[in-house]
């Protein structure tokens, strides 16, 4: 017989039942799975110390882990104060289709708009706006035409188009990037 079980933020699992009770415990849950693959992976290569990251479409997540995964009792999300056991795991609010844009001083920002699976970062071939992925392109971090092992090619020159336009006003260029 198999029985469904739960990821916890702590990195456990629990049953469904219990998750239906009490599905604070699993607020995280996504984020820990990461992090508790990270630490087999790290275990296995005898490193004592790494930074896991997760990057999303719309937040990236890191954890270090210094000989151990770190725990925490006490965290918040989104202000609101929890106090239950998690995997120390830090977010930040910039996955890989958080949007960039100039704000109204003229300060580049990235987030917390995204452009979502569907269009998408500009790149995949639908989008409009510059996204962090879009970005990744143009600086040659992402290969166009290696992405997915090349099952789903990228579009550079629409990545650079929609970088170009938010870079444009702070006299920022992206002719070099291929």
């Amino acid at each position: 017989q198999t029985r469904l079980r739960v990821m916890q933020s702590n990195g456990g699992a629990i049953s469904a039942q219990l998750a239906g009770r009490e599905a604070v415990r699993t607020v995280l849950s996504g984020p820990a799975g990461g992090v508790i693959g990270a630490s087999a992976v790290a275990r296995a290569l005898r490193l004592q110390r790494a930074i896991t990251f997760d990057m999303g479409g719309t937040s990236t997540d890191v954890s270090l882990m210094d000989g151990a995964v770190g725990y925490r009792s006490e965290w918040a999300i989104d202000g609101l104060p929890l106090k239950v056991p998690a995997i120390d795991i830090h977010t930040v609010g910039a996955g890989g289709g958080s949007v960039a844009w100039i704000d109204d001083g003229g300060a580049l920002k990235v987030g917390p708009q995204s452009a979502g699976a569907n269009p998408g970062p500009a790149c995949y071939g639908k989008g409009a706006v510059a996204t962090v992925t879009d970005a990744n392109v143009v600086l040659g971090r992402l290969v166009a035409n290696a992405f997915l092992g090349g099952r789903m090619p990228l579009q550079a020159a629409r990545a650079r188009a929609v970088v170009g336009r938010v870079g444009a006003p702070l006299g920022l260029s992206y002719e070099r990037a291929a």
